[in-house]
């Protein structure tokens, strides 16, 4: 299933690289800036949740844990102390796991490449309150796998805040710069992995027919035969729901977002099975009032609740599959305003900062891991739609982009129901 397998190409395409790649290592990542009128704020928190048990590990007294990174609207000349793309890593890298597929000697190609994200940076407007945008990782990526997304959002006046799901990302950094990292030979990640095989063949049907009804039976027994993918789904909306519980409380507390979270204007979004989250939560969590699912396979209660927030589907070009949008089958019952988006020249892990020109010669991606299009173009594309539905959304503020299914961007197919 493409979002489990994410899971595997973002830790082991810098290992293959290393056997698959004979380019020569030399380039350099140079991240975008953002286009937004405002400076970029990053801080991170930590926080666990004592009414949910940890079904991860069998301590009974150990309870689920939440990291979340914030990226905020700043102040540009409070932007001074500019932080690096990876946080920590000669911690990161003397913490790596023995059995680990990810090098050692990644940490120290990727160690000078800075993000346009400065810690300490004084908010733009103290008595103005901010939409959110709540991010999740793809299955076992971590939090800074978006970054340019997230600093593009905060750079126009968003709260952009990334979850770390426990156990099915790589790491946690805490606030106190301690390293967590979750071992990858996790049982529970394991019998994800065994269903996941188990139910390969259903899911290359489901590619492979445009048939309403048979892509309705296919994606339920997908559903039947990863009861624990599923219960994972379940994990991440709780802890979407978590955090906005946090969100609240800071809201009210002396802090540095006392009174600048606009809690009624939460949006949520995710690469992959994160995608798949956020569209779980537009239908459970009532206070998302958008959400984008970014080219993951959406299952859960979907199959049988038709979307009634605002909604975007966004995928990658699947040249082979007859189905070459395999969501549209709930965009089509959607009773909200929804929007499905193919880029043309794209594949799964172009939804990420591994777009950014660099990355594919100093990780050694193998052929076919990326599309054609040019990173910088697909990264701007993706931000361009991205920003567009949370203005329109969230904002209330119109935009000519949403408005028809005429595009700027040849790359772009884009189908609209109920606008």
């Amino acid at each position: 299933m493409i979002e489990i397998r994410i899971s595997l190409i973002f830790l082991c395409v810098m290992l293959l690289g290393n056997i698959c790649c004979t380019r020569k290592q030399t380039s350099v990542i140079n991240f975008p800036e953002p286009t937004g009128p405002f400076g970029v704020g990053t801080i991170r928190y930590y926080f666990i949740d004592t009414n949910r048990p940890e079904t991860f590990t069998p301590d009974l007294d150990d309870h689920r844990e939440v990291a979340i990174r914030i990226w905020y609207p700043a102040k540009e000349s409070s932007c001074i102390n500019r932080v690096p793309y990876i946080e920590h890593a000669e911690e990161r890298k003397r913490t790596l796991p023995k059995k680990s597929p990810l090098p050692a000697s990644f940490f120290d190609k990727i160690s000078g490449v800075k993000s346009h994200s400065y810690k300490n940076a004084e908010f733009v407007d103290k008595k103005k309150k901010y939409p959110i945008i709540i991010f999740s990782h793809a299955y076992g990526a971590g939090m800074n796998q978006s970054t340019v997304l997230m600093e593009e959002l905060a750079s126009h006046g968003y709260i952009a805040i990334s979850v770390g799901h426990a156990y099915e990302t790589s790491h946690f950094v805490k606030e106190d710069g301690t390293v967590k990292v979750f071992h990858p030979q996790n049982k529970e990640l394991f019998i994800r992995a065994a269903e996941r095989q188990n139910a390969m063949p259903v899911q290359r049907k489901i590619s492979q027919t445009n048939d309403p009804k048979k892509i309705d039976t296919l994606i339920q027994s997908l559903i039947d035969k990863r009861p624990k993918i599923i219960e994972s789904l379940h994990i991440w909306v709780n802890d979407i729901s978590f955090l906005i519980d946090e969100l609240e409380k800071m809201n009210n507390e002396k802090g540095l977002f006392y009174g600048r979270l606009d809690t009624e204007r939460i949006g949520v979004l995710g690469h992959s099975f994160g995608g798949v989250a956020a569209g779980q939560a537009c239908l459970v969590e009532k206070r998302c009032k958008a959400g984008i699912n970014l080219d993951g396979l959406q299952l859960g209660d979907m199959i049988d609740k038709n979307l009634k927030r605002p909604f975007m589907f966004m995928h990658h070009d699947n040249i082979e599959a007859l189905n070459r949008t395999p969501n549209k089958i709930f965009f089509l019952n959607s009773k909200n305003t929804t929007y499905l988006i193919l880029i043309k020249g794209t594949r799964h892990l172009n939804f990420s900062d591994l777009s950014l020109p660099g990355f594919s010669e100093i990780l050694g991606i193998p052929d076919g891991l990326l599309g054609k299009i040019e990173g910088l173009r697909c990264l701007k594309i993706q931000n361009d739609y991205i920003r567009a539905f949370f203005d329109k959304h969230l904002c209330g503020k119109k935009t000519k982009m949403l408005e028809d299914s005429s595009t700027d961007y040849s790359e772009v197919e884009i189908m609209i129901k109920n606008k």
